[in-house]
């Protein structure tokens, strides 16, 4: 009796090896494309998250100064730095407050684009309207609107990612209570 081998010796065909190259190529493309959105998408939440710091912060100077402004026996709620000359009242207009406080009221800023709401970071770490070492993409002018009861006050941030501009407002009333 003879004995016949059969050779089964088929393999892969160079077809099968392509197609599971193309389907391994869509899965990594699909993950790479989310690994791509997510990064971004942190990048602009971190922006958000800072900005809405910094309108915080500017709402909480403005409201340290009609404190200050109680506490000084003679000053009207409304006066900025306290000495009581018409360029610190705190009135109808736009301005620039950084951690200083009263001391570093600005009122000659009239825009968010110029280069006086431009902020910085100074070598401690704190953002400040003052030229120092780090330059920031972001800008923050506060408005004032007196509406002889309360002031209303708008706290504007802006800043640019690549070609588009941000902008984050944060808003508030400051009566005079006391």
């Amino acid at each position: 009796m003879k004995i016949k081998k059969t050779s089964n010796n088929l393999g892969i065909s160079i077809i099968e090896v392509v197609v599971a190259m193309m389907i391994i190529t869509m899965g990594m493309v699909g993950v790479l494309s989310l690994v791509i959105q997510n990064v971004q998408a942190q990048y602009i939440n971190k922006n958000v998250l800072i900005a809405s710091g910094l309108a915080q912060e500017g709402l909480e100077l403005v409201r340290n100064v009609r404190d200050l402004n109680w506490l000084t026996s003679g000053n009207d709620w409304k006066l900025g730095a306290g000495a009581g000359t018409d360029s610190d009242i705190v009135q109808d207009g736009n301005y620039v407050i950084d951690y200083l406080g009263p001391s570093s009221i600005n009122a000659g800023v009239n825009s968010i684009n110029e280069a006086g709401a431009r902020l910085y970071i100074n070598s401690n770490g704190l953002y400040s309207h003052t030229a120092t070492t780090e330059v920031t993409n972001f800008y923050r002018l506060i408005t004032v609107v007196d509406n002889t009861d309360y002031l209303d006050i708008k706290c504007n941030i802006r800043w640019k990612d690549g070609t588009q501009n941000h902008n984050y407002t944060a808003e508030t009333y400051l009566y005079n209570w006391r």
